[in-house]
């Protein structure tokens, strides 16, 4: 029985541990189409539906909008991202992608 209970405990703190290697991200994207008042919040919604995202801003400027999203990289792509606005009706494009801990320092990584 001992073994059994140090066998789960050990399962379950590598499965914790698991958790702690994900890599929060955040992503801006450049959204087309937005061009009336309940544009922004459809995007803003489409995009916090998708498993992974953890909050989303969405900022229309002249029928584009920026949307920036906070995402686990292990559940979600940032191409999944924008295919998820371009599948609404408001084609995407990822502009920046960098680490949710770079936002405090700065850093940031171009999109390919």
């Amino acid at each position: 029985m001992k073994t059994f209970l140090r066998t789960a405990i050990a399962a379950s703190v590598l499965m914790s541990a698991d958790d702690a290697f994900a890599a929060p991200r955040t992503a801006v994207l450049e959204v087309q189409n937005v061009s009336c008042v309940t544009c922004a919040p459809i995007v803003k919604r489409t995009l916090a539906r998708l498993t992974g995202v953890v909050q989303v801003t969405v900022i229309e400027h002249g029928g584009v909008a920026t949307a920036t999203v906070t995402f686990d990289d292990d559940k979600v792509a940032a191409e999944a991202l924008s295919q998820a606005t371009t599948d609404a009706g408001y084609p995407s494009s990822v502009k920046e992608v960098r680490s949710a801990t770079a936002d405090s320092t700065g850093g940031t990584a171009q999109a390919r």
